[in-house]
């Protein structure tokens, strides 16, 4: 424990990285340095010494303090880390906060600061904590020690200061079919804010970004990075702000009057998880990688991910048991290891408008229940997986009928529906029990190994019927619990988390589930740029990667089946979501071989280091690397603009290793249109070079077409 008394600091460590912090009592501490590891034996008070701020002229008669939670009472004139007030005698006080701080504890790679405001009645706790990765997890706990409530407009995790030599902010937008594009802007004095307020993590914004320096590249170059765990309603902000001073700070987005503390409680805010790199964009997505893998709990933890087959882009609606058994069979002759029924085996389900809600076996599309299907698949040596939407109902459904006021809506407005669909309110008790029962009772009598949960809408009118009073946040909060309690009443079923696709990704319901759905857009031309993107926040293993039709039923555009099932191989978690009794003989057999080709190298693409390439031109490529074994796949998206193919250069590889690469026999060379081109390792024995040589020029390409697919295979020479 560190004296707060006086002017004093703290240092944590972990993962090569040292974050000192320091303050005094009358002043919450800020972070003073954040990056690679110090001596342990540095002088923490020269340091603080070393960056004093100085008073400002013209300005107030105090230095000001860059502080882990910044406050308006301590003239800071950014965003505070508190908006509240309470009433009492009509009157609007505690307001504004002056905190003293009673103790710093840091031990190994954990800092808490105490403090408190004897006068506002309100008592405060910040917890930082770095991983072994080198990620910090900051979150800020606020405790109403008065005798009223305390209505909280806005509450923010610990606020992290941003280097005055970064130059650009990165952030992720886009839409239903098209996540995760990257937009980059300079700082600027002022607030760049992103929020979202559909209560989800939302297709149209990522609650993530990246502050970095002029020449970054994904080995060099100095970054940040900070992504909010939540997954409703959220702000992030980019500050910099007088003095010019620079600060990312995120929370909790609540609605007017929602966030009220009774007497004695205390409220903490969802964990905000960020990484400094000083080896580009590689140094943050290892820790992030890393976090990931750490937090997601598998319940087979020693298996691989099976390799999926869904009906959606199959049958759509048009269920029965010929219908998926024979899928099914189908399925299982071209490797696949998992069976997932999606929407339409449930009671009156025979489009979008009806029954969501009623957890029923439809007995005219299956007279004998799913153990006819379940029976057949597991006789075919799959497990068997199944679709299911428990926080949305459709208004013509049973659960409507008998329980209008279990959706959410406001006494005399109207509720807007989407999907025809309305929302449950998970946060009433009496609604969650019955979610809970109905998804029990479907795992008690078949046996499920997977629940694809999707969530097809976004919040409007987020109230209770009953009371009038918003209930976003809780939504979120009960969802988490609904979660918790299935996995520790069923811990073997996995939980797959969609939200049409993107719309609810993040670290926060990644500690309930074991993968995500990218996005409804099976399309492998676009696939790749958002593999690309997300894949600095997440592993790719996490993302469902499936085999589409073609024509793309989302995009329209036609694409080997080649390109989509290789390009699946290497995507992330493989499956297919395609209607197998059409395909030509030749389609299946492409199909077979990239199946094949994926279980080969899962070990390596779900385990192994992941590495975004630098390629010139219009390619995209990405690199894994485990122990002896590396993976190299490379996709070039349009035509070349220049006869010169790109060159692939190799970062990263083990120091004085020598590595024997080759064309994958798997994918033969497409040669389509342009003159023969034989590389040095497209034979049998491929060539053996440094890793020297291999980053620093690398190798070249074939010249190919657009939508062309280069995999390369990698050994350790002995």
């Amino acid at each position: 424990m560190v004296d707060a008394t006086a002017s004093s600091a703290a240092r944590i460590d972990g993962g090569g990285v040292t974050i000192v912090v320091a303050g005094t009592a009358a002043h919450i501490p800020g972070i003073i340095y954040w990056g690679p590891t110090l001596p342990a034996d540095e002088d923490l008070a020269g340091l603080c010494a070393a960056l004093t701020l100085p008073r400002a002229h013209g300005g107030l008669d105090l230095a000001h303090v860059h502080a882990l939670f910044p406050e308006a009472g301590q003239a800071h004139f950014g965003t505070p880390g508190l908006e509240a007030f309470s009433t009492a005698d009509g009157r609007t006080s505690r307001w504004i906060t002056q905190f003293s701080v009673s103790a710093f504890i840091a031990i190994g790679p954990r800092l808490t600061v105490e403090a408190a405001d004897a006068a506002a009645a309100i008592g405060l706790t910040l917890a930082l904590e770095l991983s072994d990765a080198g990620l910090l997890k900051a979150r800020c706990t606020l405790h109403n020690q008065g005798s009223t409530p305390l209505f909280i407009n806005w509450l923010m995790a610990p606020a992290l200061p941003i280097p005055d030599t970064h130059q650009t902010l990165h952030s992720w937008h886009g839409r239903w079919c098209a996540e995760f594009q990257r937009a980059v802007r300079y700082w600027q004095p002022g607030s760049f804010t992103l929020e979202s307020r559909t209560g989800r993590t939302s297709h149209e914004v990522f609650p993530g970004i990246a502050s970095a320096a002029t020449g970054i590249t994904e080995t060099t170059g100095q970054a940040l990075a900070a992504h909010l765990a939540w997954s409703g309603n959220w702000r992030l902000q980019a500050e910099q702000y007088m003095p010019g001073l620079r600060q990312l700070i995120a929370g909790v987005l609540f609605m007017p009057g929602e966030c009220v503390l009774a007497p004695g409680a205390a409220i903490t805010t969802p964990d905000l998880l960020a990484v400094t790199s000083s080896t580009g964009w590689s140094g943050i997505a290892d820790a992030f990688h890393s976090t990931a893998r750490a937090t997601v709990i598998m319940p087979r933890p020693d298996a691989p991910r099976p390799v999926h087959f869904n009906s959606w882009e199959a049958a759509y609606f048009k269920l029965d048991v010929p219908v998926l058994t024979e899928l099914a069979d189908r399925a299982a002759a071209v490797g696949a290891e998992r069976f997932v029924v999606d929407d339409g085996w449930f009671k009156g389900r025979s489009d979008d408008k009806r029954a969501l809600g009623d957890w029923t076996v439809d007995r005219h599309k299956f007279p004998d229940g799913l153990h006819p299907v379940i029976d057949h698949v597991r006789g075919l040596g799959l497990g068997f997986g199944i679709w299911v939407e428990p926080e949305m109902v459709n208004p013509d459904s049973d659960l409507m009928r008998a329980h209008p006021d279990w959706a959410l809506g406001l006494p005399g407005l109207t509720q807007i529906t989407g999907r025809q669909q309305l929302v449950l309110d998970l946060a009433r008790p009496e609604v969650l029990e019955h979610i809970f029962g109905r998804l029990d009772a479907l795992l008690t009598e078949y046996r499920i190994d997977y629940f694809k949960w999707d969530m097809n809408r976004v919040l409007t009118l987020p109230g209770r019927m009953t009371t009038g009073e918003p209930v976003a946040a809780a939504q979120t909060t009960a969802l988490y619990a609904l979660l918790a309690r299935l996995r520790h009443a069923h811990p073997k079923t996995e939980i797959e988390s969609c939200s049409s696709g993107g719309g609810r990704i993040d670290h926060g319901i990644l500690k309930h589930v074991q993968r995500f759905w990218l996005s409804d857009n099976n399309d492998a031309h676009d696939r790749w740029r958002m593999n690309q993107e997300a894949a600095l926040f997440f592993p790719p293993e996490v993302f469902g990667h499936h085999v589409g039709p073609s024509p793309c039923h989302t995009s329209g555009r036609e694409l080997s089946m080649t390109f989509r099932a290789f390009s699946a191989a290497v995507g992330g978690h493989m499956g297919m979501e395609l209607d197998l009794r059409v395909l030509a003989n030749k389609d299946l057999d492409t199909l077979k071989a990239a199946i094949a080709f994926h279980k080969q190298w899962r070990d390596v693409l779900h385990k192994g280091v992941h590495r975004r390439l630098e390629l010139a031109g219009p390619y995209l490529g990405a690199s894994w690397a485990l122990e002896d074994r590396l993976l190299v796949a490379v996709t070039q998206r349009d035509t070349l603009p220049h006869a010169a193919p790109s060159m692939v250069r190799l970062p990263g590889l083990a120091a004085g290793s020598r590595w024997n690469l080759r064309f994958a026999p798997a994918l033969p060379i497409d040669n389509r249109g342009a003159r023969a081109f034989i590389s040095p390792f497209s034979g049998p024995d491929g060539l053996t070079l440094s890793a020297a040589a291999l980053a620093a020029t690398g190798f070249r390409l074939p010249p190919g077409w657009p939508d062309s697919l280069w995999l390369i295979e990698g050994m350790r020479a002995k």
